[in-house]
């Protein structure tokens, strides 16, 4: 089996179109189909990326047959079309407050499960988002080290402290945006200098749900 049969394998078991491998191997849509049409190989790098995001070998994609020796995302604790995300703690969606493991999974979609095979949820405590994802929602997180602007991103200040925000990377700035219907809520700003506060992104909201105990 080739390259480009081995990645259209992969695409094709996790329910994916051309366009979202193409988005977490940092691609256009175009190459992914000239790879799987083997006109093409990939480059490495788009290989790592593609490896890492499903936490495969390398050589899962190279070796002729490497697909075979792959296990696909287990739902043995959950129904066939509903997988399970383990829920690590708490973000603020405001001020940053500690994230606390919680040992608790809850239940997503089959299809977001298989996009995101690495993702994990944060319990959305605040309303300083509430434009995009609203107080005492469950927000999927695909882990992540770097962002686009505007990108909504959970990220950690000093190291234990989260915020989920929108993310804009200045020439010599970070800009913590929030989105939110109440104007009390403000950007913050951090330029890196020696006595700031240290930024570390976490990872990037792909996808929300409803907590069980929002009140409508």
């Amino acid at each position: 089996m080739s390259i480009g049969n081995n990645i259209k394998t992969l695409r094709t078991k996790y329910g994916l179109s051309q366009q979202d491998l193409a988005d977490i191997a940092g691609v256009t849509n175009k190459a992914v189909s000239t790879w799987e049409s083997n006109t093409k190989e990939p480059r490495m790098g788009a290989i790592e990326k593609i490896a890492n995001h499903f936490g495969i070998k390398k050589s899962n994609l190279i070796d002729e047959n490497g697909m075979e020796l792959i296990d696909y995302v287990d739902s043995s604790n959950s129904s066939p079309d509903v997988y399970v995300r383990p829920l690590y703690g708490s973000i603020a969606a405001g001020t940053p407050i500690e994230m606390l493991e919680v040992e608790e999974y809850i239940e997503i979609p089959k299809n977001i499960a298989l996009k995101y095979p690495k993702s994990f949820l944060l319990k959305v405590n605040g309303d300083s988002m509430n434009k995009v994802v609203p107080n005492s929602a469950y927000a999927l997180i695909t882990p992540q080290e770097e962002a686009k602007n505007g990108d909504v991103v959970a990220i950690a200040i000093n190291g234990y402290d989260a915020t989920l925000k929108r993310y804009y990377q200045l020439q010599n700035t970070t800009v913590l945006e929030p989105d939110s219907y109440n104007t009390e809520h403000v950007a913050k700003t951090f330029s890196g200098n020696e006595g700031e506060p240290s930024l570390r992104i976490i990872g990037k909201m792909v996808w929300f749900m409803s907590g069980y105990d929002i009140k409508y």
